[in-house]
């Protein structure tokens, strides 16, 4: 009786803790969510455009006083532009692709030629009515010859930047790429003007085929190896935008182009010449 007393009372006291182990949910562990890393879209690459002005002229030439009525002109742009987009390789190295506008110029002559246009005039011979008898007749008239110069460049440049200091950061660089060159002339342009004749159909001037005094053209558009070498400064404004200046030469050795040298207008090889550039940089963080 005891030994069944005792056991009782034993099992008794292990109903609780057994109740309570029952209660008991065991801990659940969430794995933490890796922490959100934004993906940079277009890192590293930038955008840049800039404007130039050539203070070598790139189309030598030689223009003379004008002679007796001869009169000379010439309107030259000697300013040049480009946009592109550019990669930051790393701190120091960075390379670009650009599309330019070379250099342009236009020039001439023009002089007053005696008897330089050929036509007719009316002549009357007695009748009646009179009758009107077109005659070959010349006279004065303007003779201009005219030249013109243009080009585009498409350019792959690399550029290493050498440390900044205090803000600015020194850059030297160069460039290979393709060159677009055209040259246009004509010489010997007449200006033909006609006269109406007189109320009774005397006199007057009617020029001989006036699409014929268009001169003797000549012009030539070709691709052309070109390169560039340069140096500069640069400043970072903001986070994204900075400025630069610098220098650049650029030559286009196979390029022809015609200029007015020795009272005639003449095909030359080779373009280069030497520029300032003020420019500015996006980066696309």
């Amino acid at each position: 009786m005891k030994l069944s007393l005792r056991i009782a009372l034993s099992l008794a006291a292990l109903l609780p803790s057994a109740a309570q182990a029952a209660d008991y949910d065991p801990p659940i562990f969430v794995e933490e969510a890796d922490e959100y890393v934004p993906v940079e879209v277009g890192s590293g690459w930038y955008l840049r455009g800039d404007v130039g002005y050539a203070f070598s002229h790139p189309f030598e030439h030689e223009q003379m006083a004008g002679i007796g009525d001869e009169t000379l002109f010439s309107d030259s742009s000697l300013f040049t532009g480009s946009i592109g987009m550019g990669y930051h390789f790393n701190d120091y190295f960075r390379g670009e692709l650009n599309f330019g506008i070379l250099p342009t110029n236009e020039f001439g002559s023009r002089e007053m030629v005696a008897d330089a246009c050929e036509g007719t005039t009316n002549v009357l011979l007695p009748g009646d009515p009179p009758i009107v008898v077109p005659t070959p007749a010349v006279q004065d008239c303007e003779v201009s010859s005219y030249g013109e110069n243009k080009g585009y460049s498409l350019m792959a440049n690399a550029y290493v930047d050498l440390g900044t200091y205090v803000g600015i950061t020194p850059y030297i660089g160069g460039g290979l790429g393709i060159a677009y060159n055209k040259y246009f002339k004509t010489s010997g342009e007449r200006d033909c003007v006609e006269v109406p004749p007189s109320g009774s159909g005397a006199g007057g001037f009617f020029c001989n085929n006036p699409d014929g005094y268009g001169g003797l053209e000549d012009s030539k558009a070709s691709y052309n190896l070109a390169y560039s070498l340069g140096a500069g400064l640069s400043y970072q404004v903001t986070k994204n935008v900075s400025v630069d200046i610098g220098y650049e030469y650029m030559a286009v050795p196979g390029a022809e182009y015609v200029a007015y040298d020795d009272g005639a207008f003449g095909i030359h090889e080779g373009i280069d010449y030497h520029s300032v550039k003020l420019g500015f940089r996006y980066d696309l963080w």
